[in-house]
């Protein structure tokens, strides 16, 4: 880190011309390390004298750090500034390269300065000229000091802080939101600031400390609720456990007590720990939570029976392990047939998917959509069919000897308009019938005609046929 931090400052030293021109600045954060760079050619420099001096004015001088032909000081010098002693220490392994640079450690504000490195000995004279700025950066502290039902006032306070930041309120937008005058007090360099500010809408809100001059910014964030009505759920992911899947739903600021619950997507109550509840000012904040086993869609459920109220958040929870049930649908008609979609979602190990028909032999389909995201896999796999069956998605997940399937049945027109097959058939059957009943109308037509008539009647029946039509 300490070589990554050196190169980085290379840039930094070729700007010197070892002449004391503009100082180049370094800012910090109190607390972490500053390197102080300082480096006027790449020749060996074991064998030379340089000193870093902190310069308030050119009657205050202190020493930092002296290092003379391979003797230094540092802890214990008298020669070195009490402020710095333990504290700063040279790059032995680089002074080949000509890097004289230093490094302070466990910054504080007083470090705060310009800073001078000098070759003295070197003709004509060398330094070079460093402003370190240290900052504190604390973060916010957010609170409401008074509240009704109407309203809450909030406030922010930021305690030795330097340098002076900017403190702003936002909402849960980042919309700015309008406050009072800043309360700001100055201590030994460090800066205490108060805001506050009064909110009408329940929503959560910020407070944003910003220095730009160390290029830092923190915040923290407060709840408010105002109103009656519970607000919307918020559903967090804790995390995986070895039981499962750990949810907490909370519920902020809500008046009267609301009864909290969980449900899986079938609406069935998702059994939970005991609610965590708290009361403050005759609002209530509640925390539920939950570990699930199963793939699903799961809700939080807020209900506040003496006024009418329940209102609900949902997310959807992948279990890893056994893919859960395959869901079905069918698309539409095409000229070819029947699409159907299978959707296995949030499966892992990653599961074969395919379609079978009745008899359970495999049905061609595209090739499957699939989708990756935190190690469990999304599935979609596509098939157009063409005969009206039973037709199932079946999920196989060897691994772990699992395997899941969901089916539907299929009704598939006949295509182009084509008479159907029993259509055919009943026909046909239906055409022999007829024939062979006017055949024995016939028949006993021509034994009759003969008998009544014992004269030679043609014994053709097309004949006959022909003159009764």
């Amino acid at each position: 880190m300490k070589l990554f931090l050196l190169v980085s400052f290379l840039s930094l030293w070729r700007r010197s011309d070892g002449t004391g021109a503009a100082p180049i600045k370094l800012v910090v954060k109190e607390g972490d390390e500053a390197i102080l760079p300082c480096s006027f050619s790449n020749k060996n420099i074991r064998q030379e004298l340089f000193d870093w001096k902190k310069n308030k004015d050119k009657k205050d001088m202190k020493e930092v750090f002296m290092y003379d032909k391979g003797k230094v000081y540092n802890d214990g010098d008298s020669r070195q500034d009490e402020q710095f002693r333990g504290r700063v220490f040279h790059f032995p392994e680089h002074l080949d390269e000509g890097n004289a640079s230093i490094v302070i450690r466990d910054t504080k504000l007083s470090d705060s300065g310009n800073y001078t490195c000098l070759f003295p000995l070197l003709v004509p004279e060398r330094r070079s000229n460093i402003e370190l700025v240290v900052g504190a950066a604390p973060s916010p502290s957010v609170t409401s000091i008074e509240e009704t039902k109407d309203w809450s006032v909030l406030q922010c306070s930021v305690r030795g802080a330097f340098p002076k930041p900017d403190v702003q309120w936002q909402n849960r937008a980042g919309d700015i939101v309008p406050a009072e005058d800043p309360q700001v007090t100055e201590t030994g360099g460090r800066y205490d600031i108060i805001l506050q500010t009064t909110v009408t809408k329940t929503d959560h809100y910020r407070c944003v400390s910003t220095q730009e001059e160390i290029n830092h910014q923190t915040h923290a964030e407060i709840h408010v609720y105002i109103g009656g009505a519970a607000p919307k759920p918020v559903i967090m992911i804790l995390g995986e456990t070895k039981e499962g899947v750990q949810l907490q739903c909370e519920v902020y600021g809500a008046s009267p007590k609301p009864d909290v619950q969980w449900q899986n997507r079938a609406g069935d109550l998702v059994p939970a720990e005991e609610p965590q509840v708290t009361e403050r000012g005759g609002r209530y904040d509640i925390i539920l939570q939950t570990t699930v086993t199963k793939t699903d869609h799961y809700r939080c459920v807020s209900t506040q029976e003496e006024i009418n109220h329940q209102i609900y958040t949902e997310t959807y929870v992948p279990v890893p392990g056994a893919a859960p049930e395959p869901h079905i649908k069918i698309l539409g008609e095409t000229k070819e047939g029947v699409q159907l979609q299978c959707s296995v979602l949030g499966a892992f190990p990653k599961p074969d998917v395919q379609w079978q028909n009745r008899a359970g032999d495999i049905v061609p389909a595209e090739e499957p959509q699939v989708s990756e995201r935190g190690g469990r896999y999304n599935i979609i796999l596509q098939t157009t069919v063409t005969k009206t069956d039973l037709y199932r998605c079946v999920s196989t997940q060897e691994e772990i000897h699992h395997q899941t399937y969901a089916e539907t049945y299929v009704p598939v027109p006949d295509a182009g308009g084509m008479v159907p097959v029993w259509v055919v058939v009943s026909a046909a059957v239906v055409a022999v019938f007829l024939t062979l009943l006017v055949w024995v109308i016939v028949s006993e037509f021509y034994f009759v005609l003969k008998k009544k008539t014992h004269s030679a009647v043609p014994t053709n029946p097309r004949f006959i046929i022909t003159m009764m039509s």
